[in-house]
């Protein structure tokens, strides 16, 4: 019994520091846990806080990288723009000379038509100035040798003419000779038959006076 007693108490004994020793692992496990709670907790806080401050610093970097990229994109999109522009703005010059050039080319064009165009309004000028001087030249040239023939034949004519009155004249002439010579014939006849009629006259008057001066003579004798 006594043996009983002293086992049931050792075993009473046992289990009382089996349940201090259970306790104090208990208590020690307890506070391991808490304490490796704590720990877990500071660690995760810690985490927690370093996440935060890895994803604010990534935020951070991120917002910078963001700007940096907007600031990158606006500076393309200027550059861009500038470049748009600049192009824009060659793209225009050269729109403009092209334009300046076509000007320039039509303006030449024209003028080149238009020189034409005088050049052949000018040929066709010169042609009928040409076409006309010949006519005139040939009109001038028939009406010439109108004139030469007209002026030739007047000749003739007036040659002609004054063969005729030179004939005339010279048979007038001739005929005036032939008629002075008949006149200082009939002339020369007249004064010749005068000559005679007063010889005969005379001779008539000296034979009549010689007859009366013998008549007389004879009387007085």
């Amino acid at each position: 019994q006594e043996a009983d007693k002293k086992k049931k108490e050792a075993d009473k004994k046992k289990k009382e520091a089996d349940k201090k020793k259970q306790d104090a692992d208990k208590k020690k496990k307890q506070e391991a846990d808490k304490k490796k709670k704590q720990e877990a907790d500071k660690k995760k806080k810690e985490a927690d806080k370093k996440k935060q401050d890895a994803d604010k610093k990534k935020k951070q970097e991120a917002d910078k990288k963001k700007k940096e990229a907007d600031k990158k994109k606006q500076d393309a999109d200027k550059k861009k723009k500038q470049e748009a522009d600049k192009k824009k703005k060659e793209a225009d010059k050269k729109k403009k000379e092209a334009d300046k050039k076509k000007q320039d080319a039509d303006k030449k064009k024209k003028q080149e038509a238009d020189k034409k165009k005088k050049q052949e309004a000018d040929k066709k000028k010169k042609e009928a100035d040409k076409k006309k001087q010949d006519a005139d030249k040939k009109k001038k040239q028939e009406a010439d040798k109108k004139k030469k023939d007209d002026d030739k034949k007047k000749k003739e004519t007036d040659k002609k003419k004054k063969d005729e009155e030179k004939k005339k004249k010279q048979e007038a002439d001739k005929k005036k000779d032939s008629d002075k010579k008949k006149k200082d014939d009939d002339k020369k006849k007249k004064e010749t038959d005068k000559k005679k009629q007063d010889g005969d006259k005379k001779k008539k008057q000296d034979s009549d006076k010689k007859k009366k001066d013998e008549d007389k003579k004879k009387k007085q004798e």
